[in-house]
């Protein structure tokens, strides 16, 4: 999403030991065993201490012991689960796998709770089973309905990704019953995914005539600035005399709850990419570059090595450079984006010097920006990225008056319509740039990003006096009337809004 610059706001494979910490449970503290039996206090004794030391050989005999102990289960049967759930994930770690699912399924069969669902489900997906893993999951949430908000992101969320694309039906289903009881992801920088599935979800419900589950959908995408906008601006599961919901406050909420997950561990560098995006959006370009930059020193100072969601570290090294600029410290985002270059090295640094070409030709540098080509890494480019250089490329040549190098790199966008508007405002010609705009609005695959980019919302920051003329351009491109009509043909509604979405 985004036709200028700004960028859109965006199972690993565990040891049995791990699978606790995965379903967010922790070896069961110390506790006192029935009076009615010695042996079960010596067992839970033993069990305790070599969990507690992660020494699951040790702990197999007095776990065992504890699985078959009938007093341990007429006592204390919230115990007894925990110590069963102990067994089945060290013997995962001790025999593997297979023998650990067949000693869930007599798990699940004792389960009191939702929580032996939950490791089964993600045994079976850590198996490969992933269809196995969402049967498993839809008889959790008919089993235990009124406990379906303990199930664990691990499980839910791979389940879902897992099936989505190959098994649609299945994956309507699973939401629907999700969505009846409620369950919300506890993570939040899982949420615009679960945004994404809502919404598409939503799409089936209403096409379906579901009217119940399309409620349940509007109420949780309500809560989600980014697909909620989408979601309005959607007339095939929007009604356009209907007014939409102020999202300022939404967005506020957001903020405020990724704030609070990074206050508790500044190490969660997926978290503050989040935080970026919504702060962006919510205007807060400064505030964004302050913690931005906090925390960035946090990891020149520990080493990266310290910190979760290093995948994320060369966005937030682009992201930093790009605030700079939003902020008009223009020297500074150069300085910013060649030191991200730097720290990640050659070969690397791709996120960095795509979002710097991109930064030096919309300041009216595009001669600094063409030579940065032979920076970057073109043999590691996904789709994505490529685009976006060969567009920014396009956009340099457009102002620079080069018509012959403008068509080639034009030519080489051919049926990429969205990744062609920006280079033909580059370079004067807004009727190519509607053409490529309509053609975008009709296609289906584009549908969600069409819909982001056409939105009434506040202008996208101008990066100097030549990136003014294209911005005011761009939001005349939005206004057209052929523009319009083609969204409304495509049932796009245009919506107002009080953020910044480009």
């Amino acid at each position: 999403m985004g036709l200028h610059h700004t960028r859109k706001p965006r199972l690993k494979t565990l040891t049995a030991l791990g699978f606790a910490l995965a379903l967010g449970l922790s070896a069961p503290a110390f506790a006192e065993a029935p009076a009615s039996s010695a042996g079960t206090a010596i067992a839970i004794m033993q069990a305790t201490s070599a969990l507690q030391s992660g020494d699951c050989a040790s702990a197999l005999k007095p776990l065992n012991q504890l699985w078959h102990d009938p007093y341990l289960e007429q006592n204390d049967p919230e115990l007894a689960a925990q110590f069963r759930f102990q067994l089945v994930a060290c013997t995962a770690d001790t025999q593997g796998l297979p023998a650990a699912l067949a000693l869930s399924v007599e798990n699940m069969a004792r389960a009191k709770d939702i929580s032996a669902y939950d490791l089964h489900t993600f045994l079976q997906l850590a198996s490969k089973q992933p269809m196995a893993a969402a049967a498993t999951l839809e008889a959790a949430l008919t089993r235990f309905p009124d406990q379906a908000p303990k199930l664990t992101d691990t499980t839910v969320v791979g389940v879902l990704i897992q099936i989505h694309d190959s098994q649609p039906a299945m994956t309507q289903s699973l939401l629907n019953h999700l969505e009846e009881t409620r369950w919300q992801i506890h993570n939040v920088t899982g949420r615009p995914l679960m945004g994404y599935l809502r919404l598409q979800a939503l799409r089936v419900a209403v096409k379906a005539g579901d009217t119940v589950h399309a409620e349940l959908y509007r109420a949780d995408l309500k809560t989600d600035s980014l697909f909620y906008i989408v979601s309005q601006g959607d007339g095939t599961i929007s009604d356009v005399a209907l007014a939409s919901d102020p999202i300022g406050p939404v967005l506020l909420r957001e903020i405020e709850d990724v704030k609070a997950v990074i206050t508790a561990n500044p190490a969660d560098l997926t978290a503050l990419s989040y935080l970026m995006g919504l702060e962006k959006m919510n205007g807060q370009d400064a505030l964004a570059l302050t913690q931005l930059n906090g925390i960035l020193a946090l990891v020149d100072q520990y080493g990266i090595d310290k910190f979760g969601g290093q995948q994320v570290y060369p966005d937030l090294l682009a992201e930093r450079g790009a605030l700079y600029a939003n902020v008009g410290r223009f020297n500074d985002a150069g300085k910013a984006f060649e030191e991200g270059a730097t720290k990640l090295g050659a070969g690397k640094a791709n996120e960095v010097l795509v979002a710097y070409m991109k930064f030096l030709v919309d300041n009216g540098r595009e001669k600094e920006a063409l030579a940065l080509e032979g920076r970057i890494d073109i043999t590691a480019l996904d789709g994505g990225q490529a685009g976006t250089v060969l567009a920014t490329e396009a956009c340099a040549m457009g102002y620079a008056g080069d018509t012959a190098t403008f068509a080639r790199f034009i030519g080489l966008l051919k049926g990429r319509d969205l990744l062609q508007v920006k280079p033909y405002l580059c370079a004067g010609n807004s009727d190519a740039a509607a053409m490529a705009l309509i053609s975008a609005i009709s296609n289906p695959a584009l549908r969600d990003d069409v819909i982001f980019d056409l939105q009434n919302d506040l202008p996208p920051i101008a990066l100097g006096n030549r990136d003014e003329v294209f911005v005011t351009a761009l939001e005349a491109l939005k206004g057209r009337a052929d523009v319009q009509a083609a969204a409304k043909a495509n049932n796009i509604i245009v919506r107002k809004w009080t953020v910044r979405m480009n």
